[in-house]
């Protein structure tokens, strides 16, 4: 499985490829100055208010029993699914994965399958936010350009910041009163698409 090392040291690796796809891209030139914002963006605050944010929906929603978690179902992973990026204010929904027979994580892009199911009162729950979007959002809104190798490029640096915030928080362990399977993780994904692994529980 991943540990938390490779997950860091892969969402770079693939933060370096997406940059190299699109700087050779022809619409590289035009979109440059959308780029060179997009890549300059302080996550410092949208990490701040993430955290705050995970730390509440663990205990109100990920694992409160008054919800309809059983707290004997044992999680494979947590999924946080979102639609593509094009309005503000984005928010990714969590999912509680279980009996997933197809995990077979070895790198960060995951391709989950078909074969698992959702743990009880853990399905189309409060998420994450991921407005950090938002700057993407009012480029292709203000300049009617939407470029998937310029997402892409901003998707992984988010990705990045979102790895931190749950890095930092497992290294004091918060993610404790989560019932977990041995080899369990936190995804991020876009719907109907592959997701990205940012933490896992080694």
């Amino acid at each position: 499985m991943l540990s938390n090392s490779d997950i860091k040291t892969q969402l770079r690796i693939e933060l370096d490829k997406a940059i190299l796809e699109f700087k050779s891209s022809p619409l590289h030139e035009s979109l440059q100055s959308g780029y060179d914002n997009l890549m300059s963006y302080d996550f410092d605050s949208y990490k701040a208010n993430l955290e705050k944010e995970i730390k509440t929906n663990l205990t109100s929603v990920w694992t409160n029993v008054e919800n309809g978690i059983n707290p004997e179902q044992k999680l494979d992973a947590i999924l946080f699914e979102y639609y593509i990026p094009n309005e503000l204010n984005l928010e990714a929904i969590s999912y509680g994965i279980i009996d997933w027979e197809e995990r077979d994580v070895n790198h960060v892009d995951v391709d989950m399958g078909f074969s698992y199911d959702f743990a009880d009162g853990l399905e189309q729950e409060e998420g994450i936010t991921l407005d950090f979007f938002n700057p993407y959002v009012e480029i292709i809104n203000n300049e009617s350009i939407d470029d998937y190798k310029l997402a892409h490029c901003y998707r992984l640096k988010g990705l990045i910041a979102i790895h931190e915030v749950f890095f930092n928080l497992h290294k004091q362990n918060t993610f404790e009163k989560i019932n977990t399977n041995n080899e369990f993780y936190f995804l991020v994904g876009e719907h109907d698409s592959y997701c990205y692994a940012v933490l896992s529980n080694h």
